[in-house]
């Protein structure tokens, strides 16, 4: 066909891709090869598993209610086999840190807040 690439496939026929330019396809275009090699590092970067974390932690912000129920949800999931208890016991040493985090960051908030009301009474001693 005169539409297809010019660049030979593995057993030797024509790749079967339509020509882009110069008979070249986009995939074989020997101009282009820096432009592929830089979109293949970057699909390469955002589907790693640090890229997919940072697009799910915007959407993934959990009341103590939702965790709550999250870990609910996974415990008669294993407990029925259609969870694996790694999966689960995962779940819960996160839920358990997010919580540890939470706590200590609430009990610094009230901590601040009371250091802010003893300061003007130390100050009339």
């Amino acid at each position: 066909m005169p539409n297809q690439c010019k660049h030979p496939n593995r057993t030797g026929g024509p790749c079967g891709a339509s020509h882009f330019r110069d008979g070249w396809c986009r995939w074989h275009h020997p101009d282009l090869e820096s432009q592929r090699q830089a979109e293949r590092a970057a699909g390469g970067a955002a589907r790693s598993n640090k890229a997919r974390a940072r697009k799910q932690l915007a959407d993934a912000v959990l009341t103590i209610n939702d965790l709550d129920g999250l870990l609910c949800r996974a415990l008669v999931q294993v407990a029925a086999g259609k969870l694996e208890p790694g999966v689960g016991t995962s779940m819960a040493g996160i839920a358990r840190t997010i919580t540890t985090i939470r706590t200590a960051s609430e009990l610094e908030s009230r901590l601040s807040a009371l250091e802010a009301q003893v300061s003007p009474i130390r100050r009339l001693s």
